[in-house]
């Protein structure tokens, strides 16, 4: 299994939610549903692009659970075709990971049941949706990271694990 390694390093910015992110979700997963017949057991709208009132990177970041993340080699080359670059784990145990777009458009971040990120990834986002003091502690955070690693998404990334970590052992 081949997988591209070589992340180009890009300014981060956030900016505010913008109603085309919900309509660039529902064009791409149409796209997606193809690629995943057979494998496919629900696919979402994660990540801040998926929340009205924050502030986001303007990257869609879309979840698809699978039933074997086993299938992945059958995937990859159908998400090629539509200009997916496969990046392996990347960082988190149990997901495959893919990048759209120069500069980013879209995350696509596949797993199975043999993790807990799929439903950490929907109850996070059901929380932001439904708490203003959450998402706004959030929102801050993420302009703390932002001004210390614009140029590091890992460590940008990595910045929010602990906050999103006690929110969601709440």
């Amino acid at each position: 299994m081949t997988f591209d390694n070589s992340i180009e390093i890009e300014k981060i910015e956030l900016v505010s939610h913008r109603e085309e992110w919900s309509h660039k979700f529902i064009g791409e997963k149409q796209l997606l549903l193809e690629v995943f017949k057979g494998y496919l057991r629900h696919i979402e709208h994660i990540g801040s692009t998926a929340v009205e009132d924050i502030d986001a990177k303007p990257i869609i970041d879309i979840g698809v659970l699978i039933d074997s993340v086993d299938n992945i080699p059958r995937i990859i080359e159908p998400l090629s075709k539509l200009q997916y670059s496969y990046h392996g784990e990347y960082g988190l145990p149990g997901r495959r990971f893919f990048i759209k777009g120069k500069p980013r458009e879209f995350h696509l971040h596949i797993v199975d049941d043999n993790t807990d990120h799929w439903k950490k990834w929907l109850v996070f986002r059901e929380i932001l949706k439904k708490d203003e003091d959450i998402r706004r502690r959030y929102q801050d955070l993420k302009y703390r990271l932002l001004e210390k690693y614009q140029f590091d998404r890992e460590k940008y990334t990595n910045g929010k694990s602990d906050f999103i970590n006690s929110i969601l052992r709440l």
